[in-house]
Order: structure tokens, then sequence, then C-alpha cells
């Protein structure tokens, strides 16, 4: 088992090339708009202000329809994926009534948490371009009362050092972590994908009667994966062991409550059940396997 990308998360580059440009756009905005003078008058840095939002709000129009198609996917996709390792298993997965009956509810939860994360973010660069512009007014009446715009092009310089520095990290998000727009939507819709995938997974294991199930593994996982990768994990959170005596935890036990453990985690669920399991032990013991 690896934690390879589903074609939703393959799919994710054109929406994230898309925040990329717009990070660049905004930091080139705030530079020029410093090195030119034209945030030392009020309606200047209100021109330039409501550029920066315009291009927020064009991002948002632009990615916000993409982000959640994209997130219905990798939940069908992970959901499909999970009933062909069931099938393979030997589990009966034709039916799906069970599994429309969650589905809707489930992948509409999760549109709408990329949605509102990449919405803050927008929101609170815009905050702080506003912060960033009205700073530096104050500081060009400063200068012009202390008679230091002798030297306009050290002031301009520092000032645009300074600018473009927060504008390439100017989202902290809940747990205090400095992004810059572009890596914190890469951030968080990698990391909700990816839980859109593993909860359709699950979804799809509950509703043929499920589970037990198995962390993946792959190459290079990171310290806090690491432990975890190829554990059984029980979905109704109780704690056991199987007939061949490999114990098995919670899945809420794992870190963040499973995959994905951390932001950008790769790790995702399959099948195990333990019936199959057992028919294939007594096979085995008979010769026939």
């Amino acid at each position: 088992m690896s934690g390879r990308l589903t074609s939703a998360e393959r799919a994710l580059e054109p929406l994230l090339a898309a925040y990329r440009a717009a990070q660049r756009e905004i930091v080139a905005r705030i530079k020029g708009a410093v090195a030119a003078g034209e945030l030392r008058t009020a309606s200047g840095a209100r021109l330039q202000l409501a550029a920066v939002l315009a291009v927020l709000d064009q991002l948002g129009a632009e990615t916000d329809p993409e982000a959640r198609r994209l997130v219905a996917d990798a939940y069908r996709e992970g959901a499909d994926r999970a009933a062909g390792q069931a099938a393979s298993l030997g589990v009966n997965t034709e039916d799906l009534s069970a599994f429309h009956g969650v589905s809707f509810e489930a992948v509409r939860a999760l549109q709408d948490s990329v949605a509102g994360r990449l919405q803050d973010a927008r929101r609170t660069i815009g905050r702080q371009a506003a912060d960033v512009f009205q700073r530096a007014q104050r500081q060009a009446a400063v200068r012009a009362l202390l008679g230091a715009d002798g030297s306009p092009r050290t002031a301009s310089r520092r000032m645009t050092e300074g600018l473009a520095r927060q504008g390439r990290t100017g989202f902290v998000d809940r747990a205090g972590r400095r992004w810059a727009l572009d890596s914190y939507a890469d951030m968080a819709v990698r990391t909700i994908t990816r839980e859109a995938a593993v909860q359709g997974a699950i979804a799809r294991m509950a509703s043929h009667g499920i589970t037990l199930a198995r962390v993946s593994s792959h190459a290079s996982a990171c310290q806090l994966c690491a432990p975890w990768q190829g554990r059984l994990v029980s979905l109704d959170g109780t704690a056991g062991t199987t007939a061949s005596g490999e114990d098995y935890i919670g899945l809420g036990d794992l870190p963040n409550g499973g995959p994905p453990m951390h932001p950008r985690c790769r790790h995702s669920l399959a099948p195990f059940a333990a019936r199959v399991e057992g028919l294939q032990r007594e096979l085995a013991a008979a010769g026939r396997l």
C-alpha cells in the first residue's frame, strides 16, 4: 500500500498556479507602489488597496468552484478505490444504498471547509495589505516631519524590503504558523483533498460493514507518520486483536484522528476484512493457498 496521489490531487496544479500568480502580483504591487511613492497619500493608498482586493476577489471567483469540484472528485475516487480493494478481499460491494445516504452531506462539509479556509486566507491578506499601506503613510508623514526625505532612495529601499517581506509571509493560521498566500493555499487544498479521499474510503468501507482498515505505507514518511505506517485500525473506535493475533487500535488514536495526520500528509486507509483473513489462513493450513 502506498500514499499515491489520486487523480484529483494530481489535477490541483492549475488552481495552485493561480494562487502563486496572485501572490507574485500582490508583492509586485506593494513593491512598485512603495518605490513610486504612491502610498504617501490616502488616495494613492486606497487605489493600491483596491487593486490588491480586486486581485483577491478575482482569485476566489476563479478558484473556489474548482476547489469544490476537486474535493468531490477526491471523495469519489477514494470511495471507488476502497470498493475495488474490498472486492478483491471477497466483499460484496454491489449495494450502495448506505454509502449514498451519507456521501452528499460529507462531500458538502469538505467542500465548505476548503472554500472557507481559502476565503479566510484571502481576507487576511486583504486586511494585512490595508495595514501595510496605512503604515507606509504614517512612516512617510514622520519622515517628512523629521526632514528625513532628503534620502528618498534609502527610505524607499527600506520600505520596499519590509513590505515585500510581509507580503511574502502575510498569513498567520490559527496555530500561529506564518504562511504566504500561495503556500497556505497549497497546504490547505492538498490536505483537504487527501482528507476527502480518505473520508470517501471510510464511508464506502463502513457501508459494506468493514470495520478494520490498514494505514498505507510509503517511502520517506515523516517522523510523525512513520510509527503508524501499516498499522491496523478500527473505524468504530474500538481496540482489540484479530483472529491472527494482530492488535488494532481506534482510528481516532492516530495523530489528527487518522489520515491525513498532518498538513500535506499522503497516507490513506485500505480495507481489512477479518473474515477473509480467516478464510485465507484456513486455505493455507490445508495447503490450498
